[in-house]
């Protein structure tokens, strides 16, 4: 009889395994992207500032992302998601936009498990938006940490705390040199309905550095400034809307504040630190189309700075906030290598923009094909160009300096966006997006003369592969 009974209990014991590895799932996600990237004028030949052909710049580059999730139950999951970027063939392989040499093989990796009446923690390198990502976001794997998660009716919280960079060192010729930051966020979502959400965010982050940096917004300073220690403070509202199942309302309005120390400055070692975002955007739709408008502004550097009493910072990590195909097309924050601000007009620092767009689906194609348009002006927040904090801007680019013709002008200019998207068959579609920027007068610059900066152009084509 003990024996028969030792039998049944452990063939219920492989039963029970059996039944929980087969309840297990684990599924695979991943997309093959090809990329043709091209811009002109971007930057004038060092060699002839005065040219008009200005300077052409292309490549193919190739991205591999494989996402895997294992589920154990629905109180824990892990998620990994591989991320690999490469150069196909092109010239200026590094240019500023190709993340081939930036991006992380390992993209994302947690671990999710629930706890009843507790809340939901994830563990290890995980995704970050706060808002609609003006003052704090990134998705490229920067951040591991810890979150935790809970909602209790309309009321959901999450508490997070992340490392940004661990002491990275890179060499010494290198400004990322001994890099390490610090982030604690809190975020606290409201929504009364499904179709009204608000949004209340805020957070600390300390960052430290040992080496000359420009990730400040200031590329008058050069490499003669070191930020070894700062501490930065964030607050924000968001807001999403629905209104009568045809109008879209979203919004962001974002403050950062704080304080840095400064080494090899002749000015006081104490610096403040201070920024402020505001974006708004309403749109009416249907089943066909969608038409709407949408403003952006960021705080430009009032101070002169020159005594280093005062820096101006508007987000923090990688700005995933993107309002053009050329103007604030993302990118940028504490962790762009290149400084962000003026250069490739990439983010939100001294912008201020307003956009009218739309989209629209034809009933020729099945709803495979949607269109895509926008126009865009824009115009600098503060002044640009001689004796103001921002330098030309596109002095960032190039060997040699541009002086402002104007002085000091703030307007950016106009550009206007088109594309498409297209479904050849299920899991393969094509993507077109383009974009001319009309610059403005503060591009104008003084070389042998009076010298217009022209027309700027990009055009991405884009042949995506799901599965």
């Amino acid at each position: 009889m003990k024996k028969a009974l030792t039998i049944l209990v452990a063939m219920l014991f492989l039963l029970v395994a059996v039944g929980v590895a087969y309840s297990a799932e684990t599924t695979f996600n991943g997309q093959y992207k090809v990329r043709a990237w091209s811009t002109w004028n971007f930057d004038k030949k060092a060699s002839a500032p005065t040219s008009e052909r200005g300077l052409y710049t292309g490549y193919f580059d190739q991205r591999f992302r494989l996402t895997i999730t294992h589920t154990r139950s629905e109180f824990l999951k892990a998620v990994v998601q591989l991320d690999l970027v490469e150069d196909t063939w092109g010239q200026q392989r590094n240019f500023r936009i190709n993340n081939s040499t930036e991006g992380e093989f390992i993209r994302k990796a947690y671990i999710e498990f629930t706890l009843p009446k507790v809340g939901t923690f994830t563990v290890g390198k995980q995704p970050v938006v706060l808002g609609y990502g003006l003052a704090f976001s990134d998705s490229s794997g920067y951040l591991d940490g810890l979150k935790w998660a809970n909602k209790w009716g309309p009321v959901a919280v999450s508490a997070m705390y992340f490392k940004g960079n661990d002491n990275v060192d890179e060499g010494i010729t290198d400004e990322v040199y001994n890099r390490d930051t610090d982030a604690y966020l809190l975020d606290v979502a409201i929504t009364p309905n499904d179709n009204h959400t608000i949004e209340l965010f805020g957070g600390y982050v300390n960052y430290r550095t040992g080496m000359p940096v420009n990730h400040w917004n200031d590329y008058t300073l050069g490499a003669d400034w070191d930020i070894i220690n700062s501490d930065v403070g964030l607050v924000g509202i968001a807001y999403t809307g629905e209104i009568a199942d045809m109008i879209t309302l979203k919004g962001e309005f974002s403050y950062l504040f704080g304080r840095a120390d400064l080494t090899n400055w002749g000015g006081p070692d104490d610096a403040r630190l201070s920024g402020y975002n505001l974006y708004v955007d309403a749109s009416y739709h249907n089943d066909l189309m969608r038409i709407g408008a949408a403003f952006v502004t960021g705080s430009g550097q009032t101070d002169s700075m020159y005594d280093a009493n005062h820096l101006n910072i508007n987000f923090l990590m990688a700005d995933e906030f993107v309002f053009g195909n050329i103007i604030a097309s993302g990118n940028g924050g504490l962790n762009d290598d290149f400084g962000a601000g003026l250069g490739f007009c990439d983010d939100i620092e001294n912008l201020t923009a307003a956009k009218l767009y739309f989209n629209i689906t034809p009933l020729c194609c099945d709803g495979k094909l949607s269109l895509n348009a926008a126009v865009i002006w824009a115009r600098w927040t503060e002044h640009v160009g001689l004796n103001t904090v921002y330098d030309h801007p596109v002095n960032y680019y190039s060997d040699s300096a541009y002086n402002s013709w104007y002085g000091s002008k703030t307007d950016l200019g106009w550009e206007v966006d088109f594309g498409l998207s297209y479904e050849i068959m299920e899991g393969l579609t094509y993507t077109l997006a383009t974009g001319v920027l009309f610059t403005g007068d503060s591009y104008d610059y003084t070389s042998a003369g009076h010298q217009q900066w022209g027309p700027m152009w990009m055009v991405n084509n884009e042949l995506l592969y799901e599965f």
